[in-house]
């Protein structure tokens, strides 16, 4: 039993020495390879982390940036538009009945007590808000109009269209 024990091992050292002589690396020359490449993977990763940190930078800035100016549009009308004040009183809406053609921009204020948005069709235009207006609250709508007539109203709800003529 002890002489099958001895040959076992020593065939199985011998195997040893010979995959490794197979390769002529030792097994710490290896051990040092692998860590190499584990080492240089880790790097490429984090050089990818880094370019994509950069990147998410960058679109979160230039999101900001587009907000910010979404923002100033919603409140701020064209300095060359002109101005046309809208109050929008529980579905109905109240402006004046004639405006002239051009770069228009509508100050609508929402003095109602509920959420409410505004809407102008005709003449190929069909606008409004992509959200409602708040009550106590006032948003800019910006329209190019053409000679012509615009009917405006709340959209979504059961209120009377208001004709204004373009000219």
């Amino acid at each position: 039993m002890k002489a099958q024990l001895f040959y076992s091992t020593l065939l199985a050292a011998a195997l040893s020495v010979t995959a490794l002589g197979a390769d002529d690396k030792t097994i710490g020359e290896k051990t040092s390879d692998t860590l190499k490449k584990a080492g240089d993977k880790t790097k490429e990763a984090g050089r990818a982390v880094v370019d994509g940190t950069k990147e998410a930078g960058r679109a979160v800035a230039d999101g900001t940036r587009k907000a910010v100016d979404i923002v100033k549009d919603a409140v701020t009308p064209d300095a060359d538009a002109k101005r046309v004040d809208v109050t929008l009183a529980n579905k109905r809406v109240e402006l004046a009945k004639q405006v002239a053609p051009g770069k228009t921009a509508f100050v609508v204020k929402n003095d109602g007590s509920m959420k409410q948005n505004f809407q102008i069709r005709g003449e190929g235009i069909d606008k409004k808000f992509l959200t409602d207006v708040d009550p106590n609250d006032t948003k800019t709508l910006r329209v190019d109009l053409k000679p012509g007539t615009y009917k405006v109203h709340v959209p979504d709800s059961n209120g009377p269209e208001t004709t204004i003529l373009v000219k």
